[in-house]
């Protein structure tokens, strides 16, 4: 492979990837080459990863637990801690029970990796994480991706193919990371009980958010074949991912996911500062709602969640935009293929609890000028 030639078409594509690098934080606000900007890029929706007076409260957690866990959980890594918070996680996500990995990525391809074997099958969403499309590739089952969010889709695709698999998975998204839409839950679940599937849902970007679980606005339960992945680096604003469902399914993966198996465990401290962060939540997810309204209104930019897309299309344009919205102060990177579909090349505005509705006002003034 030619290196230079690659970088070459990269950048001349306007695919060309380099990191910035973050020299102070000051809640929703952080410096980079020597300037401060408002963040509006940011996945700590509800300010609790910047905030000073939350980390102060968090130090008492590496006063109390180590820095590290030294080993896998099933060696020496399983501390009490991790086992009070799966608890946590589980009572408010509705579950039996839950299980604490290290990331997300990690979560998801564990998850399908191990529920889906040869003869088996997994129906995913065309716009799903990357995580759940690897574990997809890493499971030896067949992939069937359906239309986004089209139910009707889905079900051709089940009633077409179910009877020739063992083990059946509906597997989406919750809040759609790059769109910030939220999937039909009510419907994806009653297609996974009408042709016997499990139903795993991806709430990284929904806990903390639409709620405590994306299940609430939908008014529905988990089942014994819901599975719930989420994470803690998001709205939570610590590390970390857990899987939740019921008891065999716990002690299934405990046994069988490759991802929680062979890599060492979550800090403690981690695990009780994620602790001490979910107790928090209700009043910030309020000030976050309120955030949102007010941020659409000033914009006429629609959104059920956090996340505010700004399609631009060309990958070029979005970031010759986002260059120029460096300049007047805040951060913004264009999104592009292939974190999303050719064409639609995005500036992908998040929103905190942190914003104040001046930083929005003054984004909002850049936005209408520059587009």
């Amino acid at each position: 492979m030619d290196m230079e030639n690659l970088i070459k078409k990269l950048k001349e594509d306007g695919l060309f990837r380099k990191l910035k690098t973050v020299e102070e934080v000051n809640g929703v606000k952080l410096k980079i080459d020597g300037k401060w900007l408002i963040n509006f890029s940011s996945n700590d929706y509800l300010n609790l990863a910047f905030d000073k007076k939350v980390i102060e409260k968090n130090i008492r957690c590496i006063e109390k637990w180590p820095i590290g866990s030294g080993a896998s959980r099933l060696v020496t890594g399983n501390f009490k801690i991790h086992e009070i918070l799966e608890k946590e996680v589980a009572k408010i996500k509705k579950t039996e029970a839950a299980l604490i990995l290290s990331t997300g990525y990690m979560a998801n391809i564990g998850i399908i990796s191990s529920l889906i074997g040869k003869g088996d099958a997994v129906f995913s969403d065309e716009l799903n994480h990357a995580s759940i499309i690897d574990g997809c590739r890493l499971s030896k089952g067949k992939t069937f991706v359906y239309k986004h969010k089209n139910t009707e889709n889905l079900e051709d695709l089940l009633k077409r193919y179910r009877s020739r698999f063992k083990t059946v998975a509906i597997v989406s998204d919750s809040v759609f990371s790059m769109d910030g839409d939220i999937a039909p839950l009510d419907k994806l679940k009653k297609l996974s009980e009408k042709y016997d599937a499990y139903l795993i849902v991806d709430d990284a970007h929904a806990t903390g958010v639409v709620g405590y679980s994306s299940f609430e606005p939908f008014d529905i339960t988990p089942t014994e074949k819901t599975i719930i992945m989420g994470t803690f680096g998001k709205a939570i604003g610590t590390f970390g991912a857990f899987i939740a469902s019921t008891i065999t399914l716990k002690e299934f993966f405990i046994n069988k996911a490759r991802s929680f198996i062979f890599t060492t465990a979550l800090p403690p401290h981690i695990a009780c500062a994620t602790l001490h962060n979910l107790q928090i939540l209700p009043e910030r997810m309020k000030k976050l709602q309120k955030r949102i309204k007010f941020f659409s209104k000033i914009t006429g930019l629609k959104s059920e969640t956090a996340i505010f897309p700004l399609i631009v299309g060309d990958s070029k344009k979005a970031l010759h935009l986002s260059e120029i919205i460096f300049k007047e102060g805040f951060i913004i990177p264009a999104i592009r293929p292939p974190t999303v579909p050719e064409g639609t090349a995005r500036l992908r505005i998040t929103l905190s609890e942190g914003h104040t509705e001046k930083d929005m006002e003054k984004l909002a003034k850049t936005l209408k000028t520059l587009i």
